[in-house]
């Protein structure tokens, strides 16, 4: 990452824990890693070879010093410590010859102080102590051989200054994209934006930006709770939500990519807060006439879940990467930082601001990247533990999968038979012909479940219990049922926030997981998706967990595994929880029921689902 761009999204980062107060100075602290600061110094001053920097020499180089391998920390008083390799050379010229009196080398250290400079617009550094050692521990150097040192090693130090004028304008481009159309006020506010401080501690650097708001209204354009949303008011629901998921997606799946080499367990924790984030939205969707801002709360909820997480494994990146990975984590502060000061200077969490903060992140992002799209995208697959393509394993998946997918034989595709499917397409069962249907879905189901077994991704002690599963989320989720007859027409069996087809698969949670009209339209793909998610949640949540082993009873990762399924990642253990609400908890006992009644009766516990 280019190093200039690093000072704004420092400053995005600090924008988290910034107070407003009346009338008063906002204070943003932004904190700088050690690492942050020593890469700039090496990057301004050690840009020689192997991390060196030539602080003097003579034309024959007969006399030099020169520094290397600088080595930055804070200390327990508020200073900062840097620790340089010096090695000195001396000699006199005997016409074009050097005659060399002496070779010298140690360590030179000094304690600084780092203050803003006096044009406002960078930190910079003043020595305030110095001292020098051989290698062997000792002094090594005459007092005035140590002056003389000291007369080149000092200056240049000092003369290192870390620029923020990019942080200043950055901060004010973000509040002037922000605040579209605000009036004059803001001209005061962008010219108030200054660095008002720096403290240092043992850990971080940590530079105050200060900024004078204006006196805006309080008030916002909001529905009151209860309220039916106008035509107009949904428009602009459905952009805010779409804006936020692509974005969300965009972020989480560059964290996930950049990571899956050196941290796959981050890039596993990622993934499930990407899905935690699109649970919210269906929960969003499912209560959207309340006229609740969609934005802010799916943006909190999610950067809750991802600070604790990329702030609890900074240390685990080289330094070479800790700029990237910063800045990943300032986008997502800054975020959180826009939502809290929302409701005081009409911050909004919309398209244009999502883009600018991305190209904070990312210049180079297209817009492409940020658009709201329901394509099957297999970064994203891989992404979340799946393989890259999928298909109905039908012989027809060239209908519902990408261009030239059928050229490629997916590892995971179930034997499907095209008749079975071509029969069960558009049936609504009735009373006279329930058996035939349900005996038929339980054909369909019964391939998925042996096309399963043959892949060996679920353990061989839990496939009876993955085999109840999936028959009894089946159950659960729709009777058996992909379509429904409605106003004299048949359709695909859909709920208010988009779950689809038998397995109710949702088409937000699994946007650009599996492709939309696949999910409606036909029957087996909508059975392998489900399966799909449930074996991910029973294999790589609940089995991996130990859920069996917690409970001391094997069947537990079934019930874990449709919780998750129901409620997103972080409802592994709902079901053994007392604290869990009363109405996820008719839900859990409705499934486990069901999935009982599977286990003693198989599939014709189903008929349940019809009684009169």
């Amino acid at each position: 990452m280019p190093l200039s761009r690093l000072p704004i999204l420092l400053m995005l980062a600090a924008l988290a824990s910034a107070q407003v107060g009346h009338g008063q100075p906002l204070t943003v602290p932004i904190e700088l890693d050690y690492r942050i600061v020593q890469h700039a110094l090496g990057s301004q001053l050690f840009s020689g070879p192997e991390q060196t920097a030539l602080l003097y020499t003579d034309t024959l180089g007969c006399n030099s010093m020169v520094l290397s391998n600088p080595q930055l920390a804070g200390t327990d008083d508020g200073k900062l410590r840097l620790q340089t390799n010096l090695a000195a050379r001396g000699g006199t010229q005997v016409g074009d010859s050097c005659l060399q009196l002496f070779a010298w080398s140690g360590v030179v250290e000094t304690l600084e102080e780092a203050y803003i400079s006096a044009d406002g617009n960078a930190l910079a550094f003043r020595v305030v102590a110095s001292s020098i050692r051989g290698q062997d521990g000792g002094r090594g150097v005459p007092g005035l051989v140590w002056e003389r040192i000291r007369e080149y090693v000092q200056p240049s130090l000092e003369g290192f200054t870390l620029d923020l004028r990019p942080l200043l304008n950055g901060t004010r481009g973000l509040l002037l994209e922000a605040l579209p159309g605000a009036d004059t006020d803001i001209d005061r506010l962008l010219a108030s934006v200054r660095l008002s401080g720096v403290e240092t501690t043992s850990q971080r650097l940590t530079v105050s930006l200060a900024l004078d708001p204006p006196e805006l209204p309080m008030e916002l354009a909001a529905t009151a709770p209860g309220d039916v949303l106008s035509e107009e008011e949904l428009a602009r629901w459905d952009s805010a939500w779409q804006s936020w998921d692509a974005f969300a997606t965009w972020l989480l799946k560059t964290l996930g990519t950049e990571l899956a080499a050196t941290n796959p367990e981050l890039t596993r924790a990622l993934a499930d807060i990407l899905l935690e984030a699109r649970y919210d939205l269906r929960r969003a969707l499912e209560e959207d006439s309340r006229g609740e801002d969609p934005v802010r709360g799916l943006f909190i909820s999610t950067w809750e879940r991802l600070a604790p997480l990329l702030r609890e494994h900074r240390e685990d990146f080289p330094a070479t990467e800790a700029f990237q990975y910063l800045a990943f984590i300032s986008a997502g502060d800054a975020l959180r930082a826009l939502d809290a000061a929302a409701a005081h200077y009409g911050l909004q969490l919309d398209s244009a601001t999502f883009r600018a903060l991305a190209r904070l992140l990312m210049p180079g992002v297209g817009d492409r990247e940020l658009e709201y799209s329901t394509a099957v995208d297999p970064a994203l697959r891989s992404l979340l533990g799946f393989d890259p393509q999928f298909t109905d394993g039908t012989g027809g998946d060239e209908l519902f999968g990408p261009p030239f997918a059928w050229l490629v034989a997916p590892a995971q595709a179930a034997p499907v038979d095209p008749k079975l499917l071509q029969k069960l397409t558009g049936w609504v069962p009735k009373a006279s012909d329930l058996d035939t249907y349900l005996a038929a879905v339980n054909l369909l189901l019964q391939s998925v479940v042996s096309g399963e077994r043959d892949q060996g991704k679920v353990p061989l002690r839990f496939i009876p219990i993955y085999e109840h599963l999936i028959l009894a989320t089946a159950w659960q989720e729709s009777c058996w049922r992909q379509y429904v007859s409605k106003g004299g027409q048949v359709l695909p069996l859909r709920s208010s926030a988009g779950s689809v087809g038998m397995m109710q698969v949702n088409q937000h949670v699994w946007r650009g997981v599996y492709d939309p009209l696949a999910l409606n339209d036909n029957i087996a793909y909508n059975a392998r998706a489900g399966n799909e998610i449930l074996v991910h949640y029973l294999v790589d949540h609940a089995i991996r967990k130990k859920e069996h082993e917690i409970t001391g009873d094997d069947s537990s990762v079934a019930r874990a595994a449709y919780a998750v399924y129901n409620g997103g990642p972080h409802h592994l253990s709902r079901y053994r929880v007392a604290t869990t609400s009363a109405g996820l908890k008719r839900i859990d006992n409705a499934f486990w029921k069901k999935y009982q009644a599977i286990e003693t009766l198989g599939p014709d516990a189903v008929k349940a689902c019809y009684a009169p």
